[in-house]
């Protein structure tokens, strides 16, 4: 019988072959491609990209924590409102207390928005160039060769839109305003969010105004204002950012900010701030999506944010932290349970936190 070795160089050589394996996982993780994901209350919150398991079990206390202090807040007015209807009794009651608690953001100007377009006595050295046209849910943008769909996802009611001119620059129209009833503020913002991008530069118009090329965007109430110039120049420029204040000014609504961004860890970076209600939604403003997402409802809103990692991580991409909130506590357990389940069936290596069932894995290993 022939001797089968050593049992000590055996043990030397699984043991090296265990070191080089942890070695590997680590330099994965370092990639920055980690997924952790947790539900609590009608919430399912996570982070994509996370370049340590330390850093996504860091992001997702921190989202807890946001959740139970934002819960907390609203509910003495939830019971207030709940105790004139009926005196809830049973622990499923009132776990309804907190479900049906969202602070939407309030607006006070309802116009038509083809009324908030400048006169040409309100702006110097700006006239309109024509009459203003206005588009339906029907007819938005049947005259040109642009994709209405991503409005539409963000609950578009109406548009105007008219051109200006100015005697310095002949009678050739240099500026399109229009100007796009969203139907509440939170759909203003979305559809504002889907503009925004990473460290923009701003104009204190509205909820402030980026400003990119030859175009000005911003959010106020339930409007969102999109003003295109046809040319670059520093005085159309002006032009853009004088018709801004003035459209901004007969909004009477204050600046404000969507509730849900406060469940977000703080230190984001400026401007990577997105809203979505649809997976379509979803994968348009954040394009390098894992391929699994969590499946959301026509009643669900979520928000998302890029965040820069340590120094001391080589990951040059940012990782991305996720807040879905669901109709409901029932919707919001099984869509954790769904997205955890497809997670896990891909077979690649995963952890789970015993205390809150928070689900930690390595989409490195997972195949497109």
């Amino acid at each position: 019988m022939q001797n089968s070795g050593n049992p000590m160089k055996r043990i030397s050589t699984i043991l090296l072959g265990s070191f080089f394996i942890l070695i590997f996982l680590s330099c994965q993780q370092e990639q920055g491609n980690l997924t952790s994901v947790s539900q609590e209350n009608v919430y399912v919150f996570g982070v994509w990209k996370a370049p340590t398991a330390k850093s996504a079990k860091q992001t997702l206390a921190d989202v807890s924590a946001r959740i139970d202090d934002y819960t907390n807040i609203q509910l003495p007015l939830t019971i207030a409102q709940n105790e004139e209807r009926t005196a809830l009794k049973d622990s499923e009651s009132k776990h309804t207390e907190t479900e049906t608690v969202y602070r939407t953001l309030p607006y006070s100007t309802a116009v038509a928005p083809e009324t908030l377009l400048p006169k040409d006595d309100e702006i110097t050295d700006w006239v309109r160039a024509g009459k203003p046209t206005t588009y339906n849910t029907e007819t938005l943008y049947r005259d040109r060769v642009v994709p209405t769909k991503i409005y539409h996802h963000y609950g578009f009611q109406r548009q105007a839109e008219v051109e200006y001119q100015s005697p310095k620059f002949g009678s050739v129209p240099f500026i399109l305003l229009e100007i796009f009833d969203m139907g509440t503020p939170e759909n203003a913002f979305g559809i504002f969010s889907t503009n925004s991008y990473p460290h923009p530069k701003f104009e204190w118009v509205g909820c402030k105004a980026i400003i990119s090329g030859k175009s000005l965007r911003f959010w106020k109430g339930k409007y969102f204002i999109q003003i295109e110039g046809y040319a670059i120049a520093t005085g159309i420029r002006k032009g853009m950012i004088a018709i801004a204040r003035t459209t901004a000014q007969k909004i009477q609504d204050p600046p404000q900010k969507v509730p849900l961004l406060e469940l977000l860890p703080t230190q984001h970076i400026r401007g990577s701030e997105k809203l979505f209600y649809t997976n379509w939604a979803l994968r348009e403003v954040y394009k390098a999506a894992p391929n699994i997402i969590p499946q959301l409802t026509d009643e669900t809103i979520g928000i998302l944010a890029q965040y820069k990692g340590t120094r001391s991580q080589k990951s040059a991409d940012p990782y991305i932290v996720f807040v879905i909130r669901f109709p409901n506590v029932a919707d919001a357990q099984s869509a954790f349970e769904q997205y955890s389940h497809a997670l896990m069936a891909e077979k690649t290596p995963f952890e789970t936190d015993s205390q809150n069932g928070a689900i930690l894995i390595d989409e490195q290993s997972i195949e497109p």
